[in-house]
């Protein structure tokens, strides 16, 4: 039983440093295709959509494949739920922190619960 734990949790701390280190990746490149502007006149930082685009991908990427390396790691599917659940609150975090739209919020939360849902049944063969 502790085994299987240990497991579970360090399945879930390896798909959450690779979920979010995919995240950094989309942040960046969206940044680079379409990079934020400076409005002088209301001191706002302008995101353009581009960036925006990147940055909901990256959330779909990257807990798809932090969940399912967690659930191939694990054996199990719980470490890939943990995975989504850290994503969603990073994506929340921020959207509150940054004072988003509200659609952005909603995404943050809708589009790693697909991911995972994905994920967990592209890794069923392999977990059962």
């Amino acid at each position: 039983m502790i085994k299987t734990l240990f497991r579970s949790a360090v399945a879930a701390v390896v798909g959450i440093l690779v979920a979010f280190g995919l995240i950094w990746l989309a942040q960046y490149a969206g940044s680079e295709v379409s990079p934020s502007e400076y409005d002088v006149a209301t001191g706002e930082i302008l995101i353009p959509i581009g960036s925006t685009v990147a940055l909901i991908v990256g959330w779909f990427l990257a807990t798809f494949a932090g969940s399912w390396l967690a659930m191939r790691i694990s054996g199990e599917t719980g470490a890939g739920w943990v995975v989504a659940g850290a994503v969603i609150g990073a994506a929340l975090y921020t959207a509150v922190d940054f004072s988003d739209a509200w659609w952005i919020m909603a995404l943050g939360a809708l589009v790693p619960l697909l991911a995972v849902w994905l994920a967990q049944r592209a890794a069923a063969s392999v977990v059962e």
